[in-house]
């Protein structure tokens, strides 16, 4: 033969242990590779080099695959050792992820069996509370210890009330100011004029209309400048009993032994449908914001060591002229509810750094209409809560 057949027969080895009879028919090799798999047989050295028949061609009719023939000895098709390495490994994918979903699954169940069952909280639905379930809006701001720079402390807490009604209808022992002053064990002067305002009903004091000679405003400034001249004329004409008594302890007081000023008024200004806010004069008198901005600012330029405390309205409700009743948490007269006008006094007392101590939610509430008379005059279980109020905040 010549040399082009002698290369067409030449049989060459490579390092995997293949020959050039696998490159003739891969898919037919591996076929019988697999039928064969259960009786491959060593193959000897001469059947792997010189094995072919007398045309020099593979034999045709061996058991054995030629891809199994002409492997080395020991070594193993790459099928075969994927199949054992998959045996090896154990677990595949699909299984761990089928685990893993089932142990979630049970997890959850558990969770949704213990949070079903639950456990006692000691709620009971049928107990009966007289607590008012609200967050309170106290505000409280401790003075300023510079105020009280080169301030020599005498030992007697010394306080002064300016209001209406709550602290003027009882001025004896049983009356609020005592029983704050009991509470506290503070000195209590009672300068609260009855049926008088924050506000100013008009722009200016008119003698037809006496009680604003004593709303908040005029009656600070009277304080401050100890000019009591107007006030003579005013308590005369209104002609009360506990006015003028008001005005002789007002008189009376030396204010440089006064370490606290507490401010209270009833529902009258809402009563009365009195402007609550004048954004374009935020010291407007005759507007509740105004006349309280004012007050505390006078006060404070002129007495600056005495820690000043607003107390809020406490619920009430009084009945019109033409018989029907204004409930004041519900109802508004023109300017809101009586919510709305505690708000505005509360926002007052921030921008001026006071204390505001809050009776509507924290004292004689809406359910508390066993703590008032006429509506919303403070009886004396009324003014005990307040007092109790007043103290729980007045040391801190």
């Amino acid at each position: 033969m010549g040399n082009g057949e002698e290369r067409d027969n030449e049989e060459f080895w490579y390092p995997d242990g293949t020959d050039d009879g696998i490159l003739q028919d891969e898919t037919s090799h591996e076929e019988d590779g697999r039928r064969n798999h259960q009786v491959q047989r060593p193959v000897s050295h001469k059947s792997r080099t010189g094995g072919r028949n007398s045309s020099g061609h593979s034999r045709s009719n061996s058991k054995v695959s030629s891809s199994s023939a002409h492997r080395k000895p020991g070594r193993r098709s790459s099928t075969a050792r994927r199949r054992r390495k998959r045996k090896k490994n154990g677990l595949n994918g699909h299984a761990i992820f089928f685990i893993v979903i089932a142990v979630i699954f049970v997890l959850t169940i558990i969770r949704l069996l213990v949070w079903n069952v639950g456990k006692r909280s000691g709620y009971d639905p049928n107990e009966q509370t007289d607590e008012f379930d609200v967050e309170l809006l106290d505000y409280v701001q401790p003075l300023d210890p510079a105020a009280l720079a080169g301030r020599e402390d005498d030992g007697v807490t010394t306080v002064l009330a300016l209001g209406n009604d709550p602290f003027s209808d009882e001025r004896g022992d049983s009356g609020l100011a005592a029983q704050m002053a009991q509470a506290t064990g503070a000195v209590i002067y009672n300068c609260a004029f009855p049926g008088s305002t924050i506000s100013m009903k008009h722009t200016e004091f008119q003698g037809n209309y006496p009680l604003d000679g004593v709303s908040l405003y005029l009656l600070c400034a009277a304080l401050c400048n100890q000019n009591f001249e107007l006030m003579d004329v005013v308590t005369q004409q209104i002609g009360d009993e506990a006015s003028l008594s008001a005005l002789d302890t007002l008189k009376s007081i030396d204010m440089e032994t006064v370490d606290a000023l507490v401010i209270f008024y009833d529902l009258q200004d809402y009563k009365d449908g009195r402007i609550v806010y004048d954004e374009n004069n935020l010291q407007n008198l005759n507007t509740v914001f105004g006349a309280l901005n004012g007050s505390i600012r006078l006060l404070q330029e002129t007495y600056p060591y005495i820690r000043i405390f607003l107390l809020s309205p406490t619920y009430g409700s009084f009945t019109k002229a033409d018989g029907s009743i204004v409930d004041a948490d519900r109802d508004d007269l023109g300017n809101g509810t009586l919510t709305d006008y505690i708000n505005w006094l509360l926002e007052a007392c921030r921008s001026n750094g006071i204390t505001f101590i809050d009776t509507y939610y924290g004292a004689v509430t809406m359910e508390d209409t066993d703590c008032l008379e006429e509506g919303f005059h403070l009886n004396d279980k009324g003014r005990q809560k307040v007092a109790k109020r007043f103290a729980d905040v007045f040391p801190h």
